[in-house]
């Protein structure tokens, strides 16, 4: 009974964001002249999904919402629509229309806009948001093969968490894509920057050559090198800086491992000792249980020390090797930013990292 009531009252609450009852006066009028914008059928099917939100019919009011919405795009439809699809776990779309709403919602509607706010907040929880832009702008933008739009992207593309594909498409430029595996909750922003076409780069570069008569008389264009060298592109030594601090960091890391596995080593040593000193085996004499149990300990704590110390040291050498490929690998002109990815892998009996990088 309490759990019906709740909804029940949600749903009220939620279908306040709708537009005002009839029976007002100077509200009422302003509701009226906003559900003018509506066609008849979109206004029929929008009224039967209110009557089904108010409830708590979700389905029955998302296929409703839905189908007003097919046929105009409003944003008091997008506002119910975003709720209906929230509580039936359709949180992506749930985002994409609530941000519809917040977006084309008149500014003065602030309690309904609040309440839409804290709605898309919910809903963001549960998924990733994606901004994407291009340099240049105008390029079409695909996210797993289906079409977004075209930058500048009025709003945000909503992704469930995972794998992703992002692909940017410009005439007369190479097209461009990225990999994004977000999180639930996160905010990511890319940018794909584009790189002219062979094609598009000759024909800007044989402009000149087509100029008019009067160009053409004062002095012939300058010839090209046949074999005209490529222009470095500017190298980021962030990468390589960050490489060799981690590698000074795990060679001092690697230093104290090594005396630490020293000092355990010397310790079980001295604990064989007082042993065999005693008249006692660890074999022999149940009477030095305790000690040998204890020398045991010690010896195993001395290898995994020397085994931690031999991957340190090894890894060490990873990132001097990794910053000295960064440093000296050629780059040719045009090249995205120098991305580095370090990922460590440490357990009891091993450790290890991952440099993933492009150049």
């Amino acid at each position: 009974m309490n759990k019906h009531v709740l909804l029940c009252s949600l749903g009220l609450a939620i279908a306040l964001i709708a537009p005002a009852s009839s029976a007002q006066t100077d509200a009422g009028a302003r509701g009226a002249t906003e559900t003018e914008a509506l066609t008849d059928k979109a206004r029929q099917l929008y009224d039967e999904g209110l009557a089904a939100l108010n409830r708590s019919r979700w389905a029955e009011a998302h296929a409703s919402f839905l189908a007003a919405w097919r046929i105009k795009q409003h944003y008091q439809i997008a506002s119910n629509l975003g709720v209906a699809e929230l509580r039936l776990g359709k949180h992506r779309d749930a985002a994409e229309h609530l941000s519809w709403y917040l977006r084309e919602a008149p500014a003065e509607r602030t309690a309904q806009r609040q309440r839409a706010e804290a709605l898309l907040k919910e809903a963001l929880a549960k998924i990733a948001a994606l901004t994407i832009a291009t340099e240049p702008e105008g390029a079409e933008v695909k996210v797993d093969g289906a079409v977004v739009g075209r930058t500048p992207l009025a709003l945000p593309v909503f992704l469930e968490p995972g794998r992703h594909v992002i692909q940017a498409e410009l005439d007369g430029y190479k097209p461009q894509r990225e990999l994004i595996d977000p999180a639930a909750g996160d905010a990511v922003g890319i940018t794909l920057r584009l790189v002219r076409s062979d094609a598009q780069a000759r024909a800007a570069v044989d402009a000149p050559a087509t100029a008019g008569p009067r160009a053409a008389s004062e002095a012939p264009p300058a010839k090209l090198p046949e074999t005209a060298a490529t222009t470095p592109a500017t190298r980021s030594w962030v990468p390589v800086i960050a490489l060799g601090a981690g590698s000074i960091v795990g060679l001092g890391v690697a230093v104290g491992v090594t005396v630490a596995a020293s000092d355990a080593s010397a310790e079980a040593r001295s604990q064989r000792q007082e042993i065999f000193a005693g008249g006692g085996g660890c074999l022999e004499s149940p009477a030095f249980a305790g000690p040998c149990s204890e020398f045991r300990r010690t010896s195993r704590r001395a290898e995994d020390l020397g085994n931690a110390a031999i991957v340190t040291y090894a890894t060490s050498g990873t990132l001097v090797v990794a910053a000295l490929a960064l440093a000296l690998w050629p780059r040719e002109s045009g090249a995205a930013s120098t991305v580095v990815r370090v990922v460590p892998g440490i357990d009891a009996r091993s450790a290890g990292i991952a440099v993933r990088t492009n150049w």
